[in-house]
């Protein structure tokens, strides 16, 4: 995770303030205590969330992406591999939502299994992200910029799953710009 770790830590003040959104076992909630964030996190799955507290050492809430709520802003928010759970269709809608957590400027970081498709896989939904359908999800939903956007390749041995990674930054000018492009009712 280091990797992935770089594209954002040192763009952040030290001690800043991050948001882990679907943190599951707590890994990267963690490592970003350790690196001295102050972090909050959550995930919709009541024995991860348990895990997670356990892991990190306080609190993690049981909620889900639309059930958060906090009078917080955070410098970044984390949500690596959490909103591909996420029904395409209701995307727009979560980015929505979250980044009202965000301070101004703040970074939204988000990865996805790259592809153009969803499934269901027992009880757990899959949305894989591309460009082109990030690109319209993030217009949908307004109020952020893509700041970037790269693939990475899974680091699990015999694991050919390829990542979509992006950084958003939450923007003033974003949402002007996005409010431009809405057509005229």
């Amino acid at each position: 995770m280091r990797n992935l770790y770089q594209q954002v830590i040192p763009s952040l003040s030290a001690g800043g303030a991050i948001l882990d959104a679907g943190c599951g076992s707590g890994r990267d909630a963690l490592n970003f205590k350790k690196m001295g964030f102050d972090v909050e996190a959550f995930d919709a799955s009541k024995a991860m969330s348990e895990a997670a507290s356990q892991l990190v050492g306080q609190t993690v809430h049981c909620c889900t992406f639309m059930e958060y709520t906090t009078q917080r802003q955070f410098d970044a928010i984390w949500a690596c591999a959490s909103l591909l759970h996420v029904p395409y269709k209701k995307l727009p809608a979560t980015f929505n939502h979250l980044k009202q957590f965000l301070s101004q400027e703040g970074k939204f970081i988000v990865s996805f299994k790259y592809g153009d498709s969803e499934r269901q896989q027992g009880e757990r939904h899959f949305t894989d992200m591309n460009e082109e359908r990030f690109d319209q999800t993030i217009r949908d939903a307004g109020g952020l910029t893509i700041e970037k956007i790269w693939l990475t390749s899974d680091n699990r041995p015999q694991n050919v799953t390829m990542w979509f990674n992006a950084i958003l930054v939450k923007s003033e000018e974003a949402t002007i710009q996005c409010h431009r492009m809405m057509p005229k009712i």
